[in-house]
Parts: C-alpha cells; structure tokens; sequence
C-alpha cells in the first residue's frame, strides 16, 4: 500500500464516520470510524516526518489549536452549553485552522519535491 492511499483512506474513513454519525443511529461505529480516520492520517503526517520529506513546523500551531477549538465546540454543542463564543463559531474557527494547516503541510510537501527534483537534476548536468 502506497503511503498516499493511507492518507485517501483516512480521509474517506473521516467522512464515513461524520455520515454515520449524523444520520444513524449507530454513534459508537461512526466514532471508531473517525478515530481510525485520525489515526490513518496521522501515521502517515509520521511517515512523512521519519522519511525527511516534512519537517514540521509552526503550522503545528494551526493544527492543535484547530483541534482544540475544533473538539471544545463539539463538546460545547453536545451539552448545551453556550458561554461567551457560540460552539458552532468554535467549531467553524477550528475546522478553519485545521484547513489551513492541511494546505501549509501540502505546499511545504511539494516546495521538498520540487527542491529534490532540482538538486538531482543539477548533479546529473555536473
């Protein structure tokens, strides 16, 4: 298996179980399909990283913070509780952050492509 269709199959794992979720009655499955989802993209953000082709850095920041506004919204809205920022404004903001991050980890991976490519096609001209 490739390393991006672990990432693909992450993200469709993330779907389905968001789906389930909203539209069924079956909550416990749609959750364990979203933690394998996490769990997909996140081996391969690791794999990434041990292979020297992402090195990671502020745009980490856009991630946990994401995550934290992301999740604190979700636990917000499940127990009705509504203080000086709306959950939906958090869960908005976080899902924003988290969008941002997923383009700065995508252009820092193509900026390391397009560097190796010209590095190798500079030692091959020498």
């Amino acid at each position: 298996m490739t390393k991006k269709s672990l990432l693909f199959i992450g993200i469709f794992l993330l779907i389905i179980g968001i789906l389930i979720r909203k539209l069924t009655d079956f909550e416990s499955i749609g959750l364990v399909l979203i933690i394998g989802g996490v769990a997909c993209k996140t081996i391969y953000i690791f794999g990434k990283i041990k292979t020297g082709e992402y090195k990671p850095g502020r745009e980490l920041y856009f991630l946990f913070i994401g995550l934290i506004l992301f999740l604190g919204g979700i636990y917000m809205r499940k127990h009705d509780l509504d203080f000086f920022i709306p959950a939906l404004v958090l869960i908005i903001v976080g899902l924003s952050l988290k969008i941002i991050f997923i383009i700065w980890f995508i252009k820092k991976l193509k900026d390391a492509r397009i560097k190796d490519v010209e590095n190798n096609n500079t030692n091959l001209s020498s």
